[in-house]
């Protein structure tokens, strides 16, 4: 149980230290937020991505958007809602994005994990 909270503490201080100019967005903000104006991106390999992921998001790998992150075509006016496994890839991705001049980035509390634990529903 240690290594577990030890492990969720940490990558959520690995993706504050990364961005700290992000905001997280709750699992249940997330699930009646307007999908016009949100886009939400699994950062996780292709292959945790079919495992299953939050509804309606894109799988763009970290590596794809540290590589160029103009690989996202959204407007830089839209919501972009970042996760991962448990935080440090997405804080990765915030930090690269936040470079290229996106601004209204989102952080999902609990990334994957949270999900998961919360009970919610998956796509796969």
């Amino acid at each position: 149980m240690f290594n577990r909270v030890t492990f969720w503490v940490l990558g959520l201080l690995s993706f504050t230290a990364y961005s700290a100019n992000v905001s997280n967005i709750g699992q249940q903000e997330l699930l009646v937020a307007d999908s016009n104006n949100v886009a939400i991106i699994d950062v996780r390999t292709p292959e945790e991505f079919q495992q299953g992921h939050v509804p309606n998001a894109i799988n763009v790998p970290l590596s794809k958007i540290i590589g160029d992150p103009t690989v996202l075509t959204f407007s830089k006016e839209k919501i972009i809602v970042l996760y991962c496994r448990s935080g440090y890839r997405a804080g990765k991705a915030a930090e690269a994005l936040e470079e290229d001049g996106y601004q209204n980035l989102r952080h999902l509390e609990g990334d994957m994990q949270g999900w998961l634990k919360a009970g919610l529903s998956i796509e796969k």
